[in-house]
């Protein structure tokens, strides 16, 4: 009988074949059919004693595999002939397998495998081709060929003998291993409707499996471009599925990472595409550490898939709640007449929106149970988990996420630090409008506009300021910072700058660090939308910081200076100057001469960056209590808080509103 000796050691095929995963065995496999072109995959089991699998086999009915290609297309490990053909063998579909070791996978599902295959050669004439290997001699395979006097059908075969009872093949009967099979192939199901694979006697439908399937365009840039690609998001009925695939296609996504970190509720398959995945697949594992643009591609898929089912959870709230209205168990039966009632009532909306799955589907049960849920927010929030866990025991992932929300504040400063998140998320969308749209920004100015609002907003540049100046020189600095340190004021000199200048700073913020005896110093210099920052503005700022280091009345080892200089736009020669911490946009940052010099620093921001920083702060709050201003809504806001600081146009309300984005719909 005729021999296969592959051109690597036993262990080397062992290493290949990850023994240790018999449901990437049977993927690899049901790949093959397919790449053979045949529209139908058989995955069966014998059972024994004890129902244990004594044997796994697929079949296919495709084209088979050649006799007179058996020793170039199964005796070698890597250059595969699919890398080269792209197109099945009749041109029905594209191939999948590219490095020529799939089929070693099959030791993974038991001692001995063996491939029966109904083929024709080139001549046409019809054979029977049988192949056996063996775990315990991997690198070696025999075969045997046989011509067929009739048209039996062409088709393959696989049998794995489970000889030694392996407990992983046992795996392969449970629901999991069914769930993995479907999800790995329900792109490639969808899409080729004539397809069906059978798994241990069933259909897999994975249309009837589907409860949500989104496609999701994407384009980020990266350190080797623009870069665009796709991501399809299928929601699974049931199941235990959390997975992310890569690949070329969306089709043919083959390398699996865990998703269970970033959702852990909803069951899901993530598929992202993109040509490059191709060759650079197995950087994937790396996530983030992994070369560009695969680490900048994982980073945006796991941000676009948690904002997906942030988005997905407040849908599901909502639903929730509308069907409690509709059916007369919601225990609010007015709208909310002020902040602090919608505050209450978004709070509910929350915490019974999380809860939905553990409350009573029936009528009365429903409305006893969310009546108790309203009483106990408005009187006994502290008491809310442990009567939550006892009337509807909670599971620990759900009870730990109210404790979080409810446990480690209490519920009267949730509602009155709520006015101030949603006052706060309606500034920085409006802001953001203001700046950057092309209608709205041409009309504002720094002194008439952005100095006027950001005085009553300095939470933007950071909490902990509690001293502010606005249009004031650096002597007028100087005296804020002697009046901090205990040091008296009067009788100050005018401060100068190298040029002989005043030194006007658009907004200085300042506070005293009693425990640490320090003293803080923010000194923001705005620009209109309208002005690029670069080399001028730049000088400008650098030339404050030169100031307070050379003027010995600002010497102080114990006070830290920082500069920045925002804008809209940063220009090439302004990004040149950057240094050290480049995603903060430092660029001046002299070293200490004596032990007396004060710390400075200068950066220049973009308010882009600003503002989604900011963002990233309130996002968690925001989502939890379902507050996404709007942009009429933020408008509003402005002009309600900050009217006599907005230009006339947005005053009166006839700005030309943007999208500000799209839910995911696919």
């Amino acid at each position: 009988m005729p021999e296969l000796v592959l051109s690597a050691s036993d262990d080397h095929v062992q290493r290949i074949a990850s023994e240790k995963d018999p449901v990437r065995a049977i993927i690899e496999l049901i790949w093959n059919g397919l790449d053979a072109e045949s529209d139908r995959i058989d995955i069966s089991f014998e059972r024994g004693e004890l129902e244990a699998v004594n044997k796994v086999i697929v079949r296919d009915w495709g084209h088979g595999i050649s006799v007179d290609e058996v020793a170039r297309t199964f005796g070698e490990i890597g250059n595969s002939w699919k890398s080269r053909a792209k197109r099945s063998k009749n041109g029905k579909r594209k191939v999948w397998g590219s490095k020529g070791q799939g089929r070693l996978h099959a030791f993974a599902l038991g001692d001995r495998i063996r491939w029966v295959s109904i083929s024709d050669d080139t001549a046409g004439k019809r054979w029977k081709l049988t192949i056996n290997g063996s775990r315990f001699d991997r690198h070696r395979f025999n075969y045997e060929s046989v011509e067929l006097a009739g048209r039996e059908r062409s088709g393959t075969v696989f049998t794995a003998f489970n000889d030694s009872q392996t407990a992983r093949v046992q795996r392969l009967a449970s629901p999991r291993a069914r769930e993995s099979v479907a999800a790995t192939f329900a792109p490639f199901l969808l899409n080729n409707p004539n397809v069906e694979i059978f798994y241990d006697g069933s259909l897999i439908d994975v249309t009837d499996q589907i409860s949500e399937n989104r496609l999701l365009d994407r384009t980020i840039e990266t350190e080797e471009g623009r870069v665009s690609y796709a991501i399809r998001i299928i929601e699974w009925k049931a199941g235990k599925h959390h997975s992310i695939y890569y690949g070329e296609s969306i089709d043919h996504a083959v390398h699996e990472v865990d998703g269970k970190d970033i959702e852990p509720r909803y069951n899901f398959s993530v598929y992202v595409a993109w040509p490059g995945f191709s060759e650079s697949g197995e950087d994937v594992a790396l996530g983030e550490l992994a070369p560009s643009p695969v680490a900048e591609i994982v980073r945006d898929v796991r941000e676009a898939v948690r904002d997906y089912f942030s988005w997905r959870r407040r849908q599901d709230r909502r639903s929730q709640i509308e069907h409690w209205k509709q059916t007369g168990v919601y225990p609010y039966k007015e709208p909310p007449q002020n902040e602090v009632e919608r505050v209450e009532q978004a709070t509910f909306d929350l915490v019974s929106g999380t809860l939905s799955g553990h409350i009573a589907q029936g009528k009365m049960s429903a409305g006893l149970t969310l009546h108790l849920l309203q009483n106990v927010l408005r009187h006994e929030p502290e008491s809310l988990l442990k009567i939550l866990h006892e009337v509807l025991a909670l599971p620990t992932s759900d009870r730990d996420a109210l404790t979080e929300l409810i446990d480690s504040t209490s519920l009267s400063n949730i509602i009155r630090s709520t006015s101030k998140i949603a006052d706060r998320g309606r500034f920085l969308v409006a802001l953001d409008h203001i700046v950057y749209d092309a209608v709205g920004s041409k009309d504002v100015k720094e002194k008439d506009h952005l100095h006027r609002m950001l005085e009553k907003e300095l939470w933007v540049f950071g909490e902990e300021y509690n001293v502010m100046r606005s249009e004031r020189g650096l002597t007028e600095a100087l005296r804020t910072h002697l009046k901090l340190t205990g040091l008296p004021t009067d009788k100050i000199r005018p401060v100068r700058t190298p040029e002989g200048k005043s030194g006007r700073l658009d907004l200085h913020l300042a506070v005293s660090k009693r425990e640490h005896g320090r003293v803080r110093h923010l000194v923001v210099e705005l620009k209109a939308p309208g002005v690029l920052l670069g080399r001028k503005e730049i000088d400008q700022v650098e030339d404050y910081g030169n100031t307070v280091i050379s003027d010995v009345r600002f010497r102080d080892p114990a006070a830290m200076w920082d500069f920045i200089l925002v804008g809209s736009r940063i220009s090439d020669t302004a990004r040149n100057r950057m240094h050290g911490d480049n995603a903060r946009g430092l660029f001046y940052e002299p070293p200490s001469r004596d032990e007396m010099q004060p710390k400075v620093r200068a950066f220049v921001r973009s308010w882009r960056e600003i503002i989604d920083e900011n963002r990233s702060r309130l996002e968690f709050f925001s989502d939890a209590l379902e507050h996404d201003p709007s942009l009429p809504e933020s408008l509003a806001y402005l002009r309600k808080v900050h009217s006599r600081a907005l230009p006339e146009q947005l005053r009166q309300g006839q700005e030309d509103a943007s999208p500000q984005g799209e839910s995911p719909t696919g």
